[in-house]
């Protein structure tokens, strides 16, 4: 008996968030504060997001850095993207911010360059040299002629400076003379094990306004580059379009991997085996991606961390971004989303972003993540999130509404009113979040959409109702629409008391945006399979998917029913679970619990 009120006591303490008062207070036993410091140590913190809100209408955010010392450096070009006005260049400042703390403050921001009449300042990539030395690389642009999209009338130089005394004072900056007249966004550059800089760039080429990738790279720290002789295409067409932002990493075998933006739905990869002199033609890889840069870093274990927008079905798709680990470029032992945002109630309004991310370590091992959240022209927060590896690699996680409705995407209510309805219903003891179609929309379907961990090889199952037709459930290797029930790697759909399964094959879809050719592989529903036997319409149903990559095989198992099997299209993985709702159908969700392998 005592034993047992001793750990319902522990327990209590746990849970309730007084174990660490308690223990502090003197108030817990030897055994109960050893239990509460292993219980602290256990426990996997979720990345909160930090605005760094200025007061300026659309501040850019820009690359970080971890010194020796453990300090952070944080860069953002300011008050806002200076390329959006020529009268405001002269406005445009690059400023630094340090903390001290790991990311939880920041300084105020110290200005390392200012624009001119001639020419505004971005910041590009910052690093820090395994001399201690901090590297710094930004670009002076004199505007890029919209009428052409040609280099001849368009400037964007490449500058760089750097520190030697812990980012106090820096050199004066000096010109990376790449040959080229207009660059495009670089986030990341590597420093080779060998102490090799490799610095990738992209440029506009005479190929109306479409971009080309090559590399720059030093063996002195910046005194000397040495252009590769390489030059990376990806096709496309339009604004913005060809082969742009690229970034590298080493891999533990040595080989360089580059990963490049395109148009095809897909992030585009290269690889170098002489140190960056040349690089293989660039290839699609399997990685989901729209039209959106990715950022690589190599970390002190030897893993690799990726950030990058896993959204693809418009062009500047950018409304969640998400980070994993891998070893080789192709498995990934983790990938989480960390930051979202909501679907606007018009499609043909501007869209909302998070997207842009820098990579750090910290020198306790997490990584630290700056990014760009909301709108590049109006309302553009620089934000920053840490994130532990032990939290992208967790193998059991739960999403349930013991916090409410929370990391969720929805549609923006508004006049469309094409969000679904939601209300929370406490039932057979349990709390149940309900959504249905709103009766006035002309939307075909509305739901909310959740990241999984990156299921692999694993499964996923969810506790949840479907008291009237029509209802589904969805999962997909990128974001899914709030809107689209057709469109899915998987949906199981609940009709009357019959559910239904089926696959989605790929076909080739264009949604172009902004004058440029952009096309991805929709995975859409087009046949589907009758789960055998019925259901009892309200009733609670236990759904359970398990799925491996390797074998493209989904395994659908629902309550005490039967197990079908379905051949999947070839994706690297399961990354988001769809809860939608049409013609009048209602669905309730209680609970899914992801166990990866």
């Amino acid at each position: 008996m005592g034993s047992n009120s001793e750990f319902g006591r522990r327990q209590f303490l746990t849970v309730s968030g007084g174990v660490v008062a308690a223990a502090a207070a003197g108030q817990l036993t030897a055994a109960d504060q050893a239990f509460a410091a292993s219980t602290a140590a256990s426990v996997i913190r979720a990345p909160q997001p930090f605005t760094l809100d200025l007061g300026y209408r659309a501040p850019r955010s820009g690359p970080i850095a971890t010194l020796k010392n453990g300090d952070l450096l944080w860069i953002s070009t300011e008050p806002e993207a200076p390329y959006l006005s020529k009268s405001m260049w002269s406005l445009s400042r690059i400023a630094m911010r340090r903390s001290a703390d790991g990311g939880k403050s920041w300084s105020s921001g110290h200005i390392l360059q200012r624009g001119s009449k001639e020419y505004s300042v971005m910041s590009f990539g910052l690093r820090t040299l395994r001399s201690g030395k901090v590297l710094h690389v930004f670009a002076r642009s004199g505007g890029y002629d919209y009428e052409t999209g040609t280099p001849e009338k368009s400037l964007r130089e490449l500058f760089f400076h750097y520190s030697a005394d812990g980012a106090k004072t820096w050199s004066s900056a000096q010109k990376l003379d790449t040959g080229e007249r207009y660059h495009g966004d670089v986030l990341s550059f590597e420093q080779l094990r060998n102490g090799r800089i490799v610095y990738p760039f992209c440029f506009l080429t005479n190929v109306k306004s479409q971009f080309a990738v090559s590399v720059m790279f030093s063996d002195d720290e910046g005194k000397t580059w040495t252009r590769s002789a390489s030059v990376l295409t990806t096709g496309g067409g339009g604004f913005e379009s060809g082969a742009s932002e690229p970034t590298v990493v080493e891999l533990s075998d040595g080989r360089l991997w580059m990963l490049i933006r395109a148009q095809t739905g897909h992030l585009w990869e290269s690889f170098s085996t002489d140190n960056g002199k040349t690089w293989t033609k660039a290839t699609e890889t399997i990685l989901p991606s729209s039209n959106a840069p990715a950022t690589a870093l190599r970390l002190l274990s030897g893993e690799i961390a990726v950030a990058w927008n896993d959204h693809v079905n418009s062009n500047y798709a950018r409304q969640t971004l998400v980070v994993g680990l891998t070893a080789d470029g192709k498995n990934f032992s983790g990938l989480r989303e960390i930051d979202l945002t909501d679907f606007p109630d018009d499609p043909a309004a501007s869209i909302p972003h998070s997207t842009y991310a820098f990579l750090t370590e910290t020198i306790e091992g997490d990584l630290a993540v700056p990014y760009n959240k909301g709108n590049w022209s109006r309302h553009n927060r620089p934000t920053f999130a840490r994130v532990s590896k032990a939290w992208l690699k967790e193998r059991r996680v739960t999403a349930d509404l013991k916090d409410g409705r929370t990391g969720w995407h929805t549609i923006d209510p508004g006049p469309n009113l094409s969000a679904a309805v939601e209300r929370y219903i406490l039932e057979d003891g349990l709390l149940w979040l309900e959504i249905e179609q709103n009766p006035k929309s002309k939307a075909a379907a509305a739901g909310i959409i959740k990241n999984l961990p990156l299921i692999t090889d694993g499964e996923v199952e969810l506790k949840v109702k479907a008291p009237q037709s029509e209802a589904y459930l969805l999962f997909n290797n990128s974001l899914l629409s709030p809107r689209n029930a057709d469109e899915a790697c998987l949906r199981i759909r609940f009709r009357g008391n019959r559910i239904f399964l089926g696959a989605g094959k790929a076909k080739t879809t264009e949604n172009n945006r902004r004058s440029t050719q952009y096309q991805y592989p929709a995975l859409k529903i087009t046949d589907e399979v009758a789960y055998p036997g019925t259901f009892e319409p309200g009733a609670a149903l236990n759904v359970r998917l398990r799925f491996n990559a390797s074998q493209s095989k989904a395994m659908v198992t629902i309550g005490e029913a039967e197990t079908v099997e379905l051949q999947t299209d070839k994706i690297f993985g399961l990354t988001f679970v769809g809860l939608l709702v049409g013609k009048g159908g209602k669905l309730r969700f209680n609970s899914m619990t992801t166990t990866l392998a």
